[in-house]
């Protein structure tokens, strides 16, 4: 099951100023009347480059930091998988903001994202080769912090092509081939590591070959420019205000940042814990445990696949974004209560499927939803790298808060701790229906 499938976005044609970055427009300039409708190969190499990305975050959240933290500190594997994962995606909230700036006003001719892959790419490599060889658990944060780093870059290169590239009718298709890819991805975390647990090396380091080679395939396909010779960036301080909305004036874009806040704090709950879950509630081992979340997410991806393509398409023909989005956190929610009371695959399974269904509509649709309430369309990545904060701050604090809930009634309260995240995914529904200037 993929913690986020939504971390999606497609790159860029046009330049156009983000965050913190100013280009002036000259009188005369003409203006663009919105990007061309995109081909077949052009999602296609989106998609495969989401499920390399996506690997790349989902496999150690998912599967193999949870595996190396109750290896290296089985007593409070808990707490320590919190804190890993927790404390590195509060270094991950600095990164993405900053990196999706600096993303925005490079001048370089090769362009103004390409740089920042290949720099993703490097560090991503270098976190994992840290947490592979970490005989300590403060030795994996350090190397889950370079990780994050490196996800920021990756995805100030890759967040801003939805809004930049594809054009308003195909958004919510587009975004929901994307989403599948990140869904493959969530089955392939778990199928991949249980194979590869006796190697930290092959464990950690193979996510990111894969997104190397399809990220090759992405430099050479998707166009660049460098940004406007006018574009202009301040200092540090000018970026991270440049990075403030006014959520009163545009208040419809801050309820989409906060309903998406709300689904996917509760679902961190159970991407975070869904491996500990099958050891400790069902006996598991860690090989075993991966399998079946492998077989689980197999017939959960059917589901995510289908809800995402059937929102994302559905809600583009009738132009209307909030049913799909009400039905989505209902799914999500139900999920997670299944999920809390299972005592077998069998519920476990059942539990994932409507997870999986309803992230996969939520990701679509809301992706597509956002896109069109952005406050200023010619500053898409300050805007979309808002947007996807809501679930960087959502991933960085739920792991942090997880461990608290978890020890009501004695410890390991994986009922709690789901339930918990079903309440807190039904806010999703609320903020989308105070939305105004979407039906």
């Amino acid at each position: 099951m993929s913690a986020d499938p939504i971390e999606s976005g497609r790159i860029p044609d046009a330049a156009q100023p983000g965050a913190g970055a100013v280009a002036t427009e000259s009188p005369g300039t003409p203006q663009s009347s919105g990007p061309s409708p995109v081909g077949p190969w052009f999602i296609t190499v989106y998609a495969l480059t989401m499920f390399g990305f996506q690997l790349t975050l989902l496999m150690p959240t998912l599967f193999s930091l949870a595996y190396k933290v109750q290896v290296i500190d089985p007593a409070a594997k808990d707490t320590s998988l919190g804190f890993v994962i927790g404390v590195g995606g509060v270094f991950g909230l600095v990164a993405g903001p900053l990196a999706g700036v600096l993303s925005d006003g490079t001048r370089l001719r090769w362009g103004r994202r390409r740089p920042f892959i290949v720099i993703g790419l490097g560090l991503s490599a270098l976190g994992a080769l840290i947490i592979a060889a970490a005989p300590t658990v403060v030795v994996m944060l350090v190397g889950y912090i370079v990780s994050m780093v490196a996800a920021a870059s990756l995805s100030a290169a890759i967040n801003p092509f939805l809004a930049e590239q594809v054009s308003e009718g195909q958004r919510g298709t587009v975004g929901a081939i994307g989403g599948s890819g990140a869904a493959v991805a969530g089955v392939g975390a778990g199928l991949f590591g249980s194979f590869l647990t006796g190697n930290a090396y092959l464990l950690f380091l193979t996510p990111v070959a894969v997104l190397g080679v399809v990220a090759l395939v992405y430099l050479l396909t998707v166009p660049d420019q460098p940004a406007p010779e006018d574009t202009r960036i301040g200092s540090l301080l000018d970026v991270f205000k440049g990075l403030w909305f006014n959520p009163a004036k545009h208040s419809d874009f801050a309820l989409v940042w906060v309903g998406k806040f709300c689904l996917q704090f509760g679902f961190t709950f159970f991407s975070t814990y869904q491996l500990y879950f099958l050891l400790d509630r069902l006996g598991l081992t860690p090989e075993q445990a991966g399998r079946q979340l492998a077989v689980v997410g197999g017939i959960s991806l059917v589901a995510m696949v289908g809800c995402s393509i059937a929102g994302g398409t559905l809600s583009d023909r009738f132009a209307r974004r909030k049913p799909f989005i009400y039905l989505a956190s209902g799914l999500v929610a139900g999920g997670l209560v299944v999920t809390a009371s299972a005592s077998s695959i069998p519920v476990f399974a059942v539990g994932g499927v409507l997870l999986a269904g309803g992230s996969g509509a939520f990701n679509s649709v809301d992706l597509a939803m956002a896109t069109g309430l952005l406050p200023e369309k010619d500053k898409a990545g300050k805007y979309m790298g808002i947007y996807y904060l809501s679930s960087g701050v959502a991933g960085a604090v739920a792991p942090l808060a997880a461990p608290a809930i978890l020890r009501i009634a004695g410890g390991g309260n994986y009922s709690v701790l789901f339930t918990s995240g079903a309440v807190l995914a039904l806010g999703a529904a609320i903020t989308t229906w105070k939305i105004r200037d979407v039906r």
